[in-house]
């Protein structure tokens, strides 16, 4: 594995040589474990690191720190550790053991060695180790065929508990399957599905069923996964009337390729979140009250459950857009949306008519804002101050429809604006 290590940034390798000069005199074993051992059999770029350390590993870790004039950060009850480095962070945690007390919550621990810590992870693909010690020095360390099972491209549960103990681990297997291309082992299959009969996710706090949710939305390629999870066990953790259909598989899929589309055409524009445009196209169907309910239960942050709703409150009013509209009347239609709300309307209205309406709008409207403020028309002695609301509206129309670059071009407006609202005005 001494290859392997070597392909890591030369500053991660630095840093992992540190660790293990640092472990010996502590007397503590130490070892690199999870997702990144895995990737780095399998080839692919992971540079988040997890230390696991048979002793004290906030000490370890508090070392590091100091080595390094690093922040560092302890969690006592968990006997774990983070040192934070400018472009990365390391984390640290003491070997253990897990014990669960009913499906679903969170493990009871107590400290134990490396081959009791691998054991209690979800599938023999992430229980692998490298030694990081002087004496075996990049040795793997594979107590549960791991590496076998990547050579097959197989997902496989390290026990028959492991569904039970855990229910989100049946994302995480789809997650996994999905990404690389791998198949769940016939075993493991089925006990997902007997998990799945026992509808075991609706035992999981909704808070860890979010996360695994964002996970899973976040990957390259969600439709499969989604299309995948619909197969298995269904949403019946959000909601027991949401189904994976073929109009929805169909909507994700047209999502996927707005984003493309996006980062084509408006690539100038902010990065979206693209999990958020899945996450409405999947719940879209839903009652609006159904929808308010899943984002307030599973606590998702006031911006997302804003965007989420605001998709299924403006639904029916974007479709108006299949006919022509005025600039000015589509910008007030799409500037108060935010833009993963407009791409899910690209994707879930596939008229030409619309699309190329709310294209207009991100690539020649979205920008467009006034120059002049009421402070302004303030100090141009503008009167009445009521009016001052009207006339930024009409200015913004004028700007729009008109093209007014300069702030003098819109002052100039803004007066015109103004004293025909004055002949308006009752004596």
């Amino acid at each position: 594995m001494i290859t392997k290590l070597k392909k890591l940034p030369k500053e991660l390798k630095n840093i992992l040589d540190v660790i293990s000069s640092l472990a010996e005199p502590q007397g503590v074993r130490v070892y690199l474990v999870g997702g990144i051992v895995r990737d780095l059999l399998l080839g692919r770029t992971n540079l988040d690191l997890d230390i696991v350390v048979e002793g004290d590993a906030a000490a370890l870790a508090q070392a590091l720190a100091q080595r390094y004039s690093a922040k560092f950060t302890r969690h006592h009850a968990f006997g774990t550790a983070t040192v934070f480095f400018d472009n990365h962070k390391i984390d640290f945690a003491t070997a253990r053991k897990e014990y669960y007390s009913r499906p679903g919550v969170l493990p009871a621990v107590e400290p134990s060695d490396l081959r009791d810590d691998l054991f209690r992870r979800d599938f023999t693909i992430n229980a692998m180790a490298i030694s990081l010690n002087k004496n075996d020095y990049a040795k793997l360390i594979d107590f549960y065929s791991g590496s076998r099972d990547l050579k097959q491209k197989l997902i496989r549960v390290l026990h028959n508990r492991s569904f039970s103990d855990d229910p989100t681990r049946i994302l995480r297997a789809v997650r996994f399957e999905q990404r690389f291309s791998f198949k769940i082992e016939k075993k493991t299959l089925g006990l997902i599905k007997e998990a799945a009969a026992q509808e075991a996710l609706r035992c999981v706090h909704a808070h860890r069923l979010r996360d695994e949710l964002v996970l899973i939305l976040k990957e390259p390629k969600p439709c499969r996964n989604v299309k995948r999870i619909g197969a298995l066990t269904g949403f019946l953790f959000i909601n027991k009337s949401l189904k994976v259909n073929k109009r929805i598989y169909g909507l994700l899929c047209r999502v996927e390729k707005t984003i493309g589309v996006y980062g084509k055409k408006f690539g100038g524009l902010r990065k979206v979140d693209a999990w958020l445009i899945y996450l409405i196209g999947l719940m879209i169907g839903l009652k609006r009250e159904e929808i308010a309910k899943f984002v307030q239960e599973f606590d998702f942050r006031k911006g997302d459950r804003i965007r989420v709703l605001s998709a299924k409150d403006s639904l029916a009013g974007i479709s108006c857009l299949d006919k022509n509209v005025k600039p000015r009347d589509l910008y007030r239609k799409l500037f108060p949306l935010s833009l993963e709300t407009i791409l899910f309307f690209y994707a879930y209205y596939s008229g030409k008519t619309i699309r190329r309406q709310i294209e207009l709008f991100l690539g020649k409207l979205i920008h467009i804002r006034l120059k002049v403020k009421g402070s302004d028309l303030k100090a141009l002695g503008f009167q009445p101050l009521v009016l001052y609301g009207k006339v930024l509206e009409g200015l913004l129309d004028a700007k729009i429809e008109k093209k007014l670059a300069t702030k003098g071009e819109e002052l100039k407006e803004a007066k015109h604006i103004f004293h025909k609202l004055l002949l308006k005005q009752p004596v």
